[in-house]
């Protein structure tokens, strides 16, 4: 008998403490209690309109559009900043665009295959302006470089760019977020190019006007 006594008293003190919180409430806090939330009395309203009940029951469009963000970087590199050498390791210095710039051959911590080669430019102020990525080796099957033209621009679409024309070329995009202020191009090709001292078979090129 007395066994079956402290049997129940432990049910008993057990139930208690399960009911006495709802689970995530921390200690000290306060809730109101189930009267006071509903203390106010529901009052039933008289002549109800329901002549557009109909168009209430409609079902809304609930999707959300956000606002896209503008390509501030690339390569964990910032325009407008100066070269993030907690990035990026300098591996020498390259033909400057600018004639009181400079620029620089570097190896980015974060960077994409397709690339072996990146090009950090920056003005007199040595903030970076101007960024290219390229691959020098020659391509042996255009429709691979047609794929990674495609991936580009998929990634690019969640930013704040806009396509410029021609807009059906699959081996070359060019995209702007003009007419922001120090707007930003962006160009891609699958084409050889020679520029100064570049030999390009694949290329992104980015261009912060100032």
């Amino acid at each position: 008998m007395k066994q079956i006594i402290q049997i129940f008293l432990i049910l008993f003190f057990s139930f208690s403490y399960l009911f006495a919180g709802e689970s995530g409430d921390l200690p000290g806090e306060e809730t109101n209690k189930p009267e006071e939330m509903f203390d106010e009395k529901i009052t039933e309203k008289e002549g109800l309109d329901v002549s557009n009940i109909t168009e209430l029951l409609k079902p809304k469009n609930t999707e959300v559009v956000l606002p896209k963000n503008r390509l501030e970087q690339i390569f964990d590199q910032f325009f407008l900043a100066e070269l993030n050498k907690d990035q990026l390791s300098i591996i020498g210095e390259c033909e400057n665009n600018l004639a009181e710039g400079k620029c620089f051959k570097v190896k980015p911590n974060k960077l994409s295959n397709h690339f072996n080669n990146y090009y950090f430019y920056t003005n007199s102020q040595d903030q970076v302006y101007s960024i290219i990525a390229f691959n020098n080796k020659k391509q042996g099957d255009l429709n691979q470089c047609k794929e990674k033209i495609s991936l580009w621009k998929d990634y690019f679409d969640s930013f704040d760019l806009i396509q410029k024309e021609p807009k059906d070329n699959s081996l070359n995009f060019v995209l702007t977020d003009a007419p922001q202020k120090n707007s930003i191009e962006i160009f891609a090709s699958c084409y050889n190019e020679q520029f100064r001292d570049i030999s390009s078979s694949f290329s992104i090129k980015f261009f912060k006007n100032v």
